[in-house]
């Protein structure tokens, strides 16, 4: 089963092991790219300082990767195209939580030989509900949900039902506030870094946008920035009057890109049914699924987060067939317009009668915020799976965030 986490570009089929790809696991990707990331100087705030009654987090991005078509005389020769839409949710707090994830591909084109146009959709839906047994404390029950269809390969659907323990905190709102004090800073607005108390606070008003919403309909921000300044105010260290680092604030929260900012940890262990099945595929009997997921900044500027997954049947193959996945993601903001994300997915794949199948992608991107809703992606990909050839593909595109 699936684990939900933030969207991470389509694994592709692929090729052969190198030497060097098999060396670097995801732990080492990490260690090599956290050597990027440096903590602020002087902050009197971290971001495990942080926490909130209630964590949330809904985003939609349209990706628009290709369109193609090219005609001679009054006949098209080239209709191609790709769109994906990624949709995610995410909901926490005592005693309940709940996650969505939705991934969908589609795409067309021509054949170069017959008058005819080759379509494939593809969706992918994660869920995950939990209900935490007391009001206090980390250990939960869950259900998950894992649905897959595609016009090529049909349809299938996993569940898994178990028991966990751990929390994951949003702090997004908090990493907007320290974009806001560094503006303030550089700028000379106030005369030194906020007291953490001030910046917690600061962190849970921003939290709260929808309440003022909510509450005061569209005049909701003049309330909003009142309440944001006058704990700000309350410093001390406001050289005289915010006045214009009020334009800064709505930089922050309206014009500019912050991806989101997790931490914590979450181990389970369940079992897992087979709710559908592909056509002409038996139905495998119920297994055991264990899972890890942790998320940390390193720094304000950086996120990690990577999960674990095996599963085994119940069964006299309990070991011997298995299915195997992690995966690490590194997001690094180069600057406030620019950021940098370094993907490593490894899979183990053993089935009755076969060998073990080992593949691996490692992909690198950097996106550039044109505006707060439109975006240039740039990314590599590396793919590779033992026995089939080595693969590569390079993408450039943009895509819509509506929010």
């Amino acid at each position: 089963m699936k684990s939900s986490s933030p969207p991470s570009p389509p694994i592709q089929q692929g090729k052969k092991f190198t030497p060097c790809l098999r060396k670097l696991g995801g732990l080492g990707l990490l260690a090599a790219l956290a050597l990027l990331a440096s903590p602020a100087v002087g902050q009197n705030v971290s971001v495990t300082d942080y926490s909130t009654p209630v964590s949330r987090a809904d985003n939609l991005r349209v990706d628009v990767l290709s369109l193609n078509y090219v005609t001679e005389g009054d006949e098209a020769i080239v209709q191609s195209g790709n769109l994906g839409v990624i949709y995610k949710k995410f909901y926490d707090s005592l005693p309940f939580a709940y996650s969505l994830d939705l991934v969908g591909t589609a795409s067309f084109d021509k054949h170069p030989f017959q008058d005819e146009l080759d379509r494939d959709l593809a969706i992918n839906l994660v869920t995950r509900v939990k209900k935490y047994t007391r009001t206090e404390g980390n250990l939960f029950v869950f259900g998950d949900t894992d649905f897959d269809f595609n016009e090529t390969f049909d349809t299938s659907m996993g569940m898994t039902l178990g028991i966990g323990l751990g929390r994951f905190i949003n702090a997004t709102a908090l990493r907007k506030a320290v974009r806001i004090e560094e503006f303030f800073l550089r700028e000379g607005i106030i005369s030194d870094h906020l007291p953490k108390e001030t910046m917690i606070n600061l962190g849970h008003i921003i939290e709260r946008e929808r309440e003022f919403k909510d509450l005061y309909g569209d005049r909701y921000r003049n309330y909003w920035f009142e309440d944001m300044t006058n704990e700000i105010t309350k410093s001390g260290l406001v050289l005289g009057e915010i006045g214009f680092g009020v334009l800064r604030m709505q930089e922050v929260l309206f014009q500019e890109r912050i991806n989101n900012r997790f931490y914590g940890w979450e181990g389970t262990a369940g079992i897992q049914f087979e709710v559908l099945t592909q056509k002409d595929r038996n139905r495998h009997g119920p297994s055991m699924s264990v899972g890890l997921r942790y998320s940390r900044p390193l720094s304000w500027s950086t996120q990690v987060n990577t999960r674990f997954n095996v599963n085994t049947p119940f069964s006299v193959d309990f070991g011997r067939i298995y299915n195997l996945s992690q995966t690490t993601d590194f997001i690094y903001e180069l600057t406030n317009k620019i950021s940098f994300t370094a993907i490593h997915q490894f899979r183990v794949n053993k089935e009755q009668g076969t060998d073990t199948k080992l593949s691996t992608t490692i992909s690198v991107a950097f996106t550039y915020y044109i505006e707060n809703k439109v975006n240039l992606n740039v990314s590599e990909q590396l793919t590779t799976v033992e026995g089939e050839p080595f693969r590569q593909s390079l993408n450039i595109g943009l895509a819509f965030k509506f929010f």
